[in-house]
């Protein structure tokens, strides 16, 4: 009330930590205060007045656990939950706008490349692409292979010289190989 919220919001809040507290804490658990008033204020931040505001919220939310769900499970990881920072990684390669599709992909040339799951290697992945403006497996598979063919070799006895492309690719690896 005191953050503005209507009535039918502020039920519907309730409703939504309630639900999340079972979720996480399992039958017969229900939220804090605390935990209640941390939401409002959140949705508040977020100016989600309205009850269609607030339902399209919790089904974002809902699509996104799915999401890393189904990504913590197509990367391996069971028998226990994830860590925050890899939650975190998840959570942002979501928020820029890539899909499930997408991230499996940048973790099959992870492990292709390094042999296992390397967070961080993963992350200057999915980056490069964000930079590039890729987000479909289609646009990745299309604009950026994983691994370059290399050049025809021109009709006059040379070799073709690099693309601005390659040329960047090398000097990225020379300068990562020259401050380790």
């Amino acid at each position: 009330d005191f953050l503005g919220l209507p009535v039918d919001v502020i039920m519907l809040l309730l409703n939504h930590c309630a639900g999340e507290c079972r979720r996480r804490y399992g039958p017969g658990r229900v939220p804090t205060m605390r935990q209640i008033e941390r939401e409002a204020y959140d949705w508040a931040n977020r100016e989600i007045m309205t009850l269609e505001q607030a339902e399209e919220h919790i089904r974002a939310e809902d699509a996104r656990r799915e999401s890393v769900e189904r990504l913590r499970a197509s990367f391996g990881i069971q028998n226990r939950k994830l860590a925050p920072g890899e939650r975190r990684y998840l959570e942002s390669w979501l928020d820029l706008g890539f899909g499930v599709e997408a991230i499996e992909l940048a973790y099959d040339r992870t492990v292709t490349n390094t042999g296992q799951l390397k967070w961080a290697y993963m992350d200057s992945i999915i980056r490069s692409w964000h930079d590039k403006g890729l987000r479909t497996p289609e646009e990745i598979e299309l604009k950026d292979s994983p691994r370059r063919r290399a050049q025809p070799v021109s009709g006059r006895g040379g070799s073709t010289a690099p693309s601005a492309e390659e040329f960047e690719r090398m000097k990225r690896l020379y300068d990562k190989l020259k401050n380790s």
